[in-house]
């Protein structure tokens, strides 16, 4: 019995996976988060992958880098289009985890001393 049908089914599973972002950069017109450099990257690997599994002729391979090829172009065509541009539930006022470390060791205030940063209470 072939097992070709689970790699089907974990195509299927990166269809999905890829599904939100590209509803959320459709409907919202929202680019927050999406790093343009790593989105091309993937485009170009995914290029080279599907070259590969084309030459291989592996037809679950061929459908699973076909399909991230599309994808990740479209993410990074939409998220180009939409560089700069930030969604309602991307714009809260809510402190970036990089502000609550910087908060936390007092950087930037006044109140750290990078002695005592660097572990020399002296």
């Amino acid at each position: 019995m072939s097992l070709e049908w689970i790699g089907f089914v974990g195509t299927g599973l990166v269809v999905v996976a890829y599904l939100p972002q590209v509803i959320h950069l459709v409907r919202a017109r929202c680019a927050s988060g999406v790093s343009l450099r790593a989105y091309l990257v993937w485009c170009a690997s995914a290029a080279l992958l599907l070259t590969y599994a084309i030459s291989t002729a592996d037809a679950v391979f061929i459908a699973l880098q076909a399909y991230q090829f599309m994808a990740l172009s479209a993410i990074y065509l939409l998220a180009f289009r939409h560089r700069g541009r930030s969604c309602d539930l991307h714009c809260r006022s809510e402190p970036a985890p990089s502000d609550l470390v910087v908060a936390a060791l007092g950087v930037g205030t006044g109140d750290a001393d990078p002695r005592r940063l660097a572990g020399n209470p002296s």
